[in-house]
């Protein structure tokens, strides 16, 4: 008989100690994420983005994966609306399962960017899809379908390997790719700009109009011109305009721009930039939008020029860091490190101002060290 309650005890302390062993887990993992989110600061926008990227990877996938697609962007919209810190709801999966569109998998994915930097399932994505030419899924009548018609047909998966396919003429050859909705790929890449070059103070003229028009426009809070023109170039093959605004405006924003009475067609319009040709002498005109405190990477990476963006990035990656249009980024942690203006990205590399029009990627980087 002892036996016997014996027997029926056992399997209930088994799982109650189970249950407390479970718990105790829990609340340490969170309570190391509450610290290690503390240290990192890791803001709203960050994981919006990643989410948005995300959401672009699943609706490249195809039809069968558009639930995920929808989700991952209904988080972002979330992310992006809330006025607290998501880092404050840390410790409580269930308060995070209680925000609009985010559910179980979604939350202990926010959890595991707080706690880790990174999110292995967008890794992982990562490697499924082209991811650098995802982009290309913004420009008019380029879907998901016609990036994976390339992909499957031709085996491209970066923007250098589409270009090479398109100068040797690979992609008429392919059912689907008109001559119209080559140009437009062309465009988007800007292959032809340096076929099409106006004098400096030409394009300067151009792009000041553009530059008003979209001042004018209801929630920008900055706008500059980059890109050649910036750089006071001999020559000028297209215009690069960075903004920041509220990200709640953005979509309204890119639709006012590729409305606006300088444009003659629109290439692309998507989340973050609206690429046009213009009336004035067929140019085109490439506008990116950015978080305020990006503003500073954005003018910097627009800015230009290649080479001299190549060499800081190499710079950077000596000292364990990333460069790219919305900041420098710590590569182990994923913490930003700078990005809110060009001065605060030189006073990380040691380095005084540069002056645009000297950014040629020779040795100005090295000459221009503080010690």
């Amino acid at each position: 008989m002892v036996l016997c309650e014996v027997a029926k005890i056992v399997p209930e302390t088994v799982s109650f100690l189970t249950g407390l062993i479970y718990t105790i887990h829990q609340l340490v993992y969170l309570a190391i994420v509450k610290m290690t989110v503390s240290k990192k600061n890791y803001s709203n926008k960050e994981l919006a983005r990643i989410f948005n990227q995300m959401a672009d990877c699943y609706r490249y996938l195809g039809p069968a994966e558009r639930f995920r697609s929808n989700a991952y962007a209904g988080a972002a919209q979330t992310l992006r609306n809330m006025s607290e810190p998501v880092e404050t709801l840390a410790d409580d999966i269930e308060q995070l399962e209680d925000l609009k569109s985010i559910g179980k998998s979604i939350a202990e994915k926010i959890i595991e960017f707080l706690a880790t930097g990174q999110i292995q399932t967008f890794e992982e994505l990562k490697k499924k899809v082209p991811f650098p030419l995802l982009e290309l899924m913004d420009i008019e009548g380029f879907g998901p379908a016609t990036l994976r018609l390339l992909h499957d047909e031709l085996g491209i998966t970066t923007k250098a390997e589409l270009i090479t396919a398109i100068e040797k003429g690979k992609l008429e050859k392919i059912k689907g790719f008109a001559s119209r909705k080559i140009e437009k790929l062309k465009q988007a890449l800007k292959l032809d700009s340096a076929k099409k070059r106006l004098p400096l103070k030409e394009a300067q003229r151009i792009a000041d109009n553009l530059l008003k028009a979209i001042k004018n426009i209801d929630g920008v809070k900055r706008a500059t011109i980059a890109g050649s023109i910036r750089r006071k170039k001999e020559t000028i093959g297209d215009i690069d305009i960075v903004i920041t605004a509220d990200e709640r405006k953005w979509k309204k924003i890119i639709t006012t721009i590729t409305q606006l009475p300088q444009a003659e067609t629109v290439i692309a319009a998507g989340k973050t930039r609206a690429s046009l040709v213009l009336k004035t002498k067929q140019v085109q005109a490439d506008i990116r939008i950015v978080h305020e405190d990006e503003y500073g990477a954005a003018l910097f990476y627009f800015t230009g020029s290649k080479e001299h963006n190549i060499q800081l990035r190499s710079l950077a990656k000596q000292r364990g860091w990333k460069v790219n249009e919305y900041g420098v980024f710590e590569n182990k942690t994923g913490k930003k490190l700078a990005g809110k203006t060009e001065e605060e990205i030189n006073e990380l590399f040691g380095i005084s101002f540069i002056p645009p029009e000297k950014r040629i990627g020779g040795n100005e980087i090295n000459r221009a060290m503080i010690n």
